[in-house]
């Protein structure tokens, strides 16, 4: 399936129309029949903060589930059991020192970090992390849990989305945006000013790819 044929499984999963989907992600008359690999990370974005149970890594590449899980009951009862054990994951904290996610990469001690059950419903994923701080907000608050993914090729980063960095200076949470011999990393909130880390102090890149809200 192409990026607009997945676009139009979900709209017909949602029992929309085509127009009644455009103006209710807010974009123009005509715009998911002009959806390709091309598309615009503008229009990606407005499709993900109007419909935050579409998987939006399933919608680009048709990896994973179409919906992702945003509640508590999938964090309690969906756990992947695999020869009677429980399947895990790490939780790092939000602020670790740097190189923690190197810890996780290699498969050496994780005393930082406690482990968890995986949350089966959410796409592929390495990692947690609980949101700390408003930065990111509206999208993820404070105590939120996000599950990440390790970017293992360059070309595979997704530029604007959010993105956990592992830097020299510890562990952060940001949407990332490519510059020549750095990384633009912007806040959700706009009363945060926007930064760049040399691409030689960044450790590790891993790709948001799912949230967890607990009421």
């Amino acid at each position: 399936m192409t990026l607009k044929e997945r676009m139009i499984a979900f709209i017909r999963s949602k029992h929309l129309s085509i127009s009644g989907f455009e103006e209710s992600a807010g974009l123009s008359n005509g715009a998911v029949s002009k959806m390709g690999n091309n598309t615009r990370h503008s229009t990606l974005d407005k499709i993900s903060k109007n419909f935050p149970e579409l998987n939006m890594i399933w919608l680009q590449t048709g990896e994973g589930n179409m919906l992702i899980a945003n509640n508590s009951e999938d964090f309690f009862n969906s756990q992947e059991i695999k020869n009677n054990e429980i399947e895990t994951r790490p939780r790092v904290p939000l602020d670790a020192a740097a190189g923690s996610l190197s810890v996780i990469a290699q498969s050496i001690s994780e005393t930082q970090c406690e482990r968890f059950p995986v949350i089966a419903r959410f796409p592929q994923y390495d990692f947690t992390i609980i949101v700390k701080g408003d930065s990111m907000e509206p999208e993820f608050h404070s105590g939120d849990e996000i599950a990440c993914r390790f970017i293992d090729e360059p070309s595979f980063i997704q530029w604007g989305r959010p993105h956990v960095l592992d830097t020299n200076q510890g562990v952060v949470l940001k949407r990332i945006y490519n510059r020549s011999n750095s990384i633009l990393c912007k806040s959700d909130n706009k009363e945060y000013e926007d930064f760049e880390i040399p691409k030689d102090e960044i450790i590790h890149i891993a790709l948001v790819v799912g949230s967890l809200r607990l009421f």
